[in-house]
């Protein structure tokens, strides 16, 4: 009983942040190692106005590693711009498995600019810090996202 109310519970509150949907294609450049990445980020509201959940996977082109990330974003909106900035963690692995021994976790932290050109369009520029155990990358990218 308690398993079929949390997910009719879930299921509920995506539906009703259904408009606060925003699904996107990003790009950009990773400090260590020194790399191009591409994926797809995605992200939701939540009750609370102006706080996202983003969700991100992408691969790091010259390495062939993945990552997967997850971050609370807080995005304000004032006109055509929309700043944020979020807090979150991931994990950077070769092959995705449940061997959590090979996965290189991380925790981040980041900023960034919605630029809208419409109800619909935006442009994203962000800087994130990803802070694994032994290193700090800095990661600058970009990307095209449609908000529904």
């Amino acid at each position: 009983m308690i398993k079929k109310t949390v997910f009719l519970t879930i299921c509920l509150l995506l539906t009703a942040n259904a408009a606060a949907l925003e699904v996107g294609l990003i790009a950009g450049s990773v400090s260590q190692p020194a790399s191009f990445f591409y994926g797809l980020s995605a992200g939701f509201g939540i009750i609370v106005p102006m706080i996202k959940v983003e969700v991100e996977g992408y691969r790091l082109d010259d390495s062939a590693l993945n990552n997967l990330s997850a971050a609370v974003k807080v995005r304000p909106k004032f006109g055509k711009f929309a700043p944020f900035v979020l807090l979150g963690a991931g994990g950077r692995f070769e092959k995705l498995n449940f061997h959590f021994s090979e996965y290189s976790f991380h925790t981040m932290m980041g900023c960034g600019l919605h630029i809208l050109f419409s109800s619909i369009v935006s442009l994203r520029v962000d800087l994130r810090w990803l802070r694994f155990s032994d290193v700090t990358d800095t990661r600058i990218g970009g990307g095209i996202f449609i908000h529904l």
